[in-house]
């Protein structure tokens, strides 16, 4: 049987004692790690090694792994395109107790068979999707940062039994199927129950499991507000609400009411509208030729609480740039939906008008929807 090291490591953690951990997981070996929920198995994402972890956590191959990652702006290296609920979460809770599950799209998975080698990427993204965890202990969260390889870490228990949350419970569990433990003293594991876990693809937002955090929080949380902004809320916004939300539920393969669920909130204001009137004729002609509608529609005047709200603010032209700015009691994420140009309001016009002002809107909203998945890049 093998001798199970201790290394002792507590806050503020020795960085050379760091380093060497560090070193010891890039050679291949597997080590105990503290996390603010429970311990972690850590090993490098490398056939080897994973199959030996297999074998100590007693699971069948096909069994996944959740990476982890010393910092958030790491997810980026492993997930070129997040989903802005997904983005949310990140922001929000990590590091922390909240585990994301991505399904990537064909593009993102081509991406990383070029970045990583054949065998870590087929560990990492086994089925087309990949866990990532950036935990807030800050002993865990030094030591990943200072690996220069992909490093997953399931908890430290066996099939049916509770996850270790101190140094002797992992050896009553590992001692000598293991090479080493981190002691990071007695309050390391602070929540004592594994993470919440979220994925995010083909279903939309899932709560997989409930941890410090609990479903109602996360899907709210999630929630990715957009709103657009124009002069009376009768035109141009409205046109840009309805189509925004056809291009989203296409690019989702969800129907326009499911939006929510897969974590999208699309709405529109005016700065200057009159409460609950319809959307003009022509805005409800020209939406109904690009396969919507806007027969419910009704007019609102745009709220600091509104702005306070959205994630993302789109305007039409400059004034209402000003308008938007004057009114939030803080700063807000506000741009022209046309980049450089202004879509010029078409109120009193014939429908080629109209018409010319969708296009422009449609144009527009497809190149931003893409920028969605840039890292909250909008400009």
């Amino acid at each position: 049987m093998m001798k199970t090291t201790i290394i002792k490591l507590e806050n503020p953690p020795d960085k050379e004692a760091v380093r060497t951990i560090a070193r010891l997981l890039e050679q291949g070996q597997i080590g105990a790690i503290p996390t603010e929920t429970v311990y972690g198995l850590a090993a490098r994402a490398f056939p080897d090694t994973v199959a030996r972890l297999d074998a100590v956590k007693g699971r069948t191959p096909n069994k996944r792994y959740t990476l982890h990652i010393g910092k958030k702006d790491e997810l980026a290296r492993y997930v070129p395109r997040v989903p802005p609920p997904m983005g949310k979460l990140a922001e929000r809770y990590w590091p922390g107790p909240i585990t994301l599950i991505f399904e990537l799209d064909q593009q993102s998975l081509q991406i990383q068979k070029e970045r990583f080698s054949e065998p870590v990427y087929d560990i990492l993204y086994a089925d087309g999707s990949i866990g990532l965890r950036c935990p807030a202990l800050p002993i865990c969260s030094e030591i990943l940062s200072s690996t220069f390889v992909p490093i997953v870490m399931p908890s430290a228990n066996q099939s049916s039994f509770q996850p270790a949350t101190s140094t002797r419970e992992v050896l009553d569990y590992f001692d000598g199927k293991i090479d080493f433990i981190v002691d990071g003293g007695e309050n390391v594991c602070q929540y004592k129950k594994s993470s919440t876990v979220v994925k995010y693809g083909a279903n939309g937002l899932e709560i997989l499991r409930e941890g410090h955090f609990l479903k109602e929080e996360v899907e709210k949380n999630a929630l990715f507000k957009i709103l657009f902004v124009c002069t009376g809320n009768t035109c141009r916004s409205p046109i840009a609400e309805a189509l925004c939300k056809k291009i989203l539920s296409e690019k989702l393969g969800c129907s326009i009411d499911s939006l929510k669920r897969f974590g999208y909130m699309v709405e529109s204001a005016g700065v200057f509208a009159i409460e609950g009137l319809s959307a003009s004729k022509e805005a409800d002609i020209v939406c109904r030729e690009f396969g919507t509608s806007l027969q419910e529609h009704k007019s609102r005047p745009l709220t600091p609480q509104l702005l306070k709200n959205a994630d993302v603010i789109f305007v039409m032209d400059r004034s209402h740039l000003v308008a938007v700015n004057r009114m939030a009691s803080e700063k807000v994420n506000v741009y022209l939906l046309g980049g450089d140009t202004e879509i010029p309001d078409p109120i009193g016009q014939d429908l080629g008008v109209y018409r010319s002002c969708a296009v422009q809107i449609d144009q527009a909203l497809r190149e931003r929807i893409e920028s969605f998945y840039d890292c909250g890049r909008f400009e």
